[in-house]
């Protein structure tokens, strides 16, 4: 009885031993084919020091040396509303993960009942002598149902490839989150210095109407003179209100994005500032050994590799499937007998289907999944070229506003030096306050030309950061 009762355990460890076996293909990395170097790296078109075997920074955000930039960051990095839709959507998987794990085991279910039943007096099969009867059951149940092929293995590599893919797309929400943070904030103080220099602007010439009232009602001016540098004064005031609306508009975007109330995001902005000066070292890593770190490129890759597993299990359909079922337990009419040798049952024995004829289907359910491999094969390629393309972009937005910063900030010095020599030749005689006035006037341009170039170069800044994974070494759990 004993050699009976272990037949079915051993056709179990049989088909144990073949289940090592798994159909479908072998997933292998795509190699990638980078260029040795960035082609808009030229260091000294950036204005950069350029290194092509190192990785930016984690801490990139640091360099700013600003340290209400980087509470900003921590504070939308843990309180952000769409990073936390993300972060939800990878415990999902997480736990989807976790659910398909349980597939590669046993499942027991225990159970117990009773019942009482009195059959028909009138049913000719049943003897007139039974009356009311009582049955009481418990006991348990198990099934198993072998991974004879590896599809249920299949599946949970794809799971999990698709867990790491959620990660990436949680790092991807986070390094991009982290820039639209920096660019907002990087705004925000560019258009508080317009403000602040504007309002220089204004009470400057302010001052200097005054002045030239004084000198026509001395006789020295003439009312043309007065009345140059009032419509200039105005032009000026007529600015304040647009960059105004504009401040607004910028701290109500980090608002948002820091899920703060508009009065604790003033308070932790504190008082207006100037743009933070930019870091002196941008660190350029290689293209193939950046390319691992993209978080976008890797989710790719993951999703791929997932593709490829789905084939797997599609396959696996081809192949009989083979289960194991039995159970234990007690029936007794009286429930006290419950657990007494008497009422002892038991059955165990193995289970085969194959759905032989059913080949026609399979064979269309793999060239499907082979058709979203090949797909999910492209869209990683695909994302490979618009990350190139993205790095290469923000390099050359970056260079030409870092040069545009730079010419701007010696024409900046060059308006004031002008200013300086026209109101000298003024006062002596030499010149008329047109002179003064077009001298005043192209230094004010200058000057909020030169806030907004600040502020682009600041962006595109970011906007590398962003594209090179600046933020990469905080990187989620289930991440490659």
């Amino acid at each position: 009885m004993a050699e009976r009762l272990l037949r079915p355990f051993a056709l179990g460890l049989l088909a144990a031993g073949l289940a090592a076996c798994t159909v479908g293909p072998n997933y292998t990395r795509p190699d990638t084919s980078a260029p040795a170097a960035f082609d808009q790296a030229g260091a000294a078109e950036l204005g950069v020091q350029y290194a092509a075997d190192t990785a930016v920074a984690s801490s990139v955000w640091q360099s700013f040396g600003d340290p209400v930039l980087l509470q900003l960051i921590d504070r939308a990095s843990t309180a952000n509303r769409d990073l936390a839709v993300t972060a939800a959507r990878l415990n999902e998987a997480r736990a989807i993960r976790g659910l398909e794990t349980f597939a590669l085991f046993p499942t027991v279910t225990a159970g117990a009942d009773g019942e009482r039943s009195k059959p028909s007096s009138g049913d000719p099969f049943v003897p007139p002598d039974i009356g009311i009867t009582e049955t009481y059951r418990a006991g348990f149940d198990v099934l198993w149902e072998i991974d004879l092929f590896g599809g249920a293995r299949q599946t949970r590599r794809a799971i999990s490839a698709e867990v790491e893919a959620a990660a990436a797309d949680l790092d991807a929400a986070r390094i991009a989150l982290v820039a639209e943070v920096a660019q907002a904030y990087f705004s925000l103080r560019a258009e508080q210095d317009r403000l602040r220099v504007q309002q220089t602007q204004v009470d400057n010439l302010t001052e200097n109407l005054r002045l030239l009232e004084l000198r026509r009602d001395a006789g020295r001016g003439t009312e043309l003179d007065v009345a140059r540098s009032n419509a200039l004064g105005l032009a000026v005031a007529a600015r304040l209100p647009l960059t105004q609306s504009a401040v607004a508009r910028q701290e109500q975007r980090l608002a948002v994005l820091t899920a703060w109330p508009i009065a604790t995001l003033r308070e932790t902005l504190g008082a207006a500032a100037p743009i933070p000066a930019m870091p002196q070292l941008v660190a350029v890593g290689a293209p193939e050994e950046w390319l691992r770190r993209r978080p976008d490129v890797r989710a790719a890759e993951r999703r791929l590799a997932a593709a490829t597993a789905e084939v797997g299990v599609e396959v696996a359909e081809y192949f009989p499937k083979l289960s194991l079922t039995g159970g234990f337990g007690w029936t007794a009419q009286d429930a006290s007998d419950l657990g007494r040798g008497f009422t002892e049952r038991w059955r165990v024995g193995p289970t085969i289907s194959w759905s032989f004829l059913d080949f026609g289907r399979v064979r269309q359910r793999v060239l499907a999944a082979e058709a979203r491999a090949e797909g999910a094969l492209a869209s990683y390629e695909q994302s490979v070229l618009l990350a190139l393309e993205e790095v290469e972009s923000s390099l050359a937005q970056y260079r030409g506003a870092n040069l545009n910063a730079l010419v701007l900030e010696r024409a900046v010095s060059r308006s004031h030096d002008a200013v300086e020599l026209a109101k000298a030749r003024f006062d002596a005689g030499a010149a008329n306050s047109l002179e003064v006035l077009d001298a005043e006037r192209t230094q004010l341009d200058l000057e909020d030309q030169f806030a907004t170039a600040q502020a682009q170069r600041a962006s595109a800044l970011a906007a590398l950061y962003k594209a090179l994974a600046g933020d990469f070494a905080r990187r989620s759990d289930d991440a490659q």
